[in-house]
């Protein structure tokens, strides 16, 4: 196989927000680089950003650079990012090693959308949040073994620095295979998470003005235990239909079920319906996209002055809910993907108890056309308006790639991102809105 080396110049940034992920340029080659050029804010200063983007490739290895340079006005650099040892290490994008599933699998640094289990606890989570202004390098271990009872285990730590937030999940098979038909294939889970420092974010959730006076050496931990059970029914002709239960509990608060859940696979076609209770003092989705965010908010009394609220306080104050939830995920020829989810909640005091995600990526060579990716989610609204698309915390993506000449060497890289302000009543498009616009080119030697 020849050598190939990609290399992305992104030119013309029009904007580029801390929310901003870095294109995806990973490919089947041994290396690539990529470059993006662009302005960020930190600590309400603005800096001019050049940033280098190394991978590589090795087999089941795969190791990516993240070099980011800030200069100033003057085009100094910002030294204080290259003084210390951590800061060397907050270079490291991403290294990995094997795949989930395997019996080892090793994955380190960004974490940008995780979910556990069947998504009670935690579904597109997200450690970036926050980047590049804040840089979280997480780590992902997990070992899959084929002998009775077939464990299967994941540990995770969202921070490796602080190690704060973190998670354990452990399932097995509980009977010996060739016991009893279907029910051999059984798996019996359990998971727990902690965050042990909920205030852990607060520089990056108040104003600077604000910082130093609700600084607080106080930790507040919040702890999830959970339970799950899945239970094969049919296997045939590709035809797979298995259905599955889940509890969990908040430590301090509440609990939550799946009660039951139904998952078919179908091939080009997947399917989950599951019914949810949640009791008083619980959140679905505890750990979401916007967790980093949520862990800690800023509020203010009735005479304006400034306290803080973690999320595990607001959870305590939520009552009893019951809904369903569905997904429905398909592929034609591994070019198509696409996911339609969406969750309804229904309670006495709950307005704000549905939820849905969509997404599409088609990977196809059509003319000049590579690939186009659109994102789009909104959760725990009061109402599901398909027309509505600007409300309080919904997240809209899309990204394309198309190639300039016949030859396909030079490329040109689109993506363009919108987050909505968290904030009671109407959504102003233009005001309320975080945008991240980028425009590039690729070439492949």
């Amino acid at each position: 196989m020849h050598k190939k080396m990609i290399f992305v110049l992104m030119l013309f940034p029009l904007l580029l927000t801390a929310q901003s992920i870095p294109f995806n340029v990973r490919t089947g080659t041994k290396f690539s680089t990529s470059t993006m050029i662009g302005k960020v804010h930190e600590d309400s200063i603005s800096y001019n950003q050049l940033r280098v983007i190394q991978e590589f490739k090795i087999k089941k290895f795969s190791f990516g650079l993240d070099l980011d340079f800030l200069f100033n006005e003057d085009f100094q650099l910002k030294k204080s990012d290259w003084d210390s040892f951590t800061d060397y290490l907050d270079k490291i994008y991403y290294l990995r090693y094997g795949k989930t599933g395997e019996p080892v699998y090793l994955h380190y640094g960004g974490l940008p959308r995780m979910s556990h289990g069947n998504g009670l606890v935690m579904l597109n989570y997200s450690n970036m949040i926050f980047y590049p202004n804040y840089r979280q390098n997480g780590i992902i271990l997990g070992s899959t073994l084929g002998d009775y009872p077939k464990p299967d285990i994941t540990l995770f730590s969202t921070n490796l620095a602080k190690n704060e937030v973190l998670g354990l999940m452990v399932s097995v098979q509980p009977i010996p295979d060739n016991t009893v038909k279907i029910l051999d294939q059984a798996r019996l889970g359990m998971s727990y998470y902690v965050d042990r420092n909920q205030y852990s974010n607060l520089k990056h959730v108040v104003p600077d003005s604000l910082y130093q006076e609700l600084f607080t050496s106080k930790k507040d931990s919040a702890n999830i235990i959970g339970f799950e059970y899945r239970q094969p029914l049919f296997a045939k002709n590709k035809i797979k239909v298995e259905t599955y239960s889940e509890i969990a509990h908040l430590i301090s608060g509440g609990s939550a079920y799946i009660l039951p859940g139904i998952f078919a696979d179908f091939d080009v076609v997947k399917v989950n319906l599951e019914y949810r209770i949640h009791g008083d003092k619980f959140s679905h989705m505890y750990f979401d996209r916007y967790y980093e965010e949520d862990r800690v908010t800023l509020l203010f009394d009735d005479d304006d002055l400034p306290y803080l609220k973690t999320k595990e306080q607001s959870v305590k104050e939520m009552k009893a809910s019951y809904g369903f939830y569905g997904k429905v995920e398909g592929k034609i020829a591994n070019k198509l993907k696409t996911s339609f989810a969406w969750q309804n909640m229904y309670g006495e005091e709950l307005k704000t108890g549905k939820s849905m995600w969509f997404d599409i990526k088609v990977d196809t060579q059509y003319k000049r056309l590579e690939n186009v990716k659109f994102a789009y989610s909104k959760t725990k609204v009061e109402k599901l308006r398909l027309g509505e698309i600007a409300v309080p915390r919904a997240h809209m993506s899309m990204e394309a790639t198309m190639s300039v000449n016949e030859k396909r060497r030079l490329f040109v890289i689109g993506k363009y991102s919108e987050k909505y302000k968290d904030k009671e009543g109407g959504i102003n498009w233009w005001r309320d809105t975080k945008r991240s616009v980028s425009v590039g080119v690729k070439y492949v030697f």
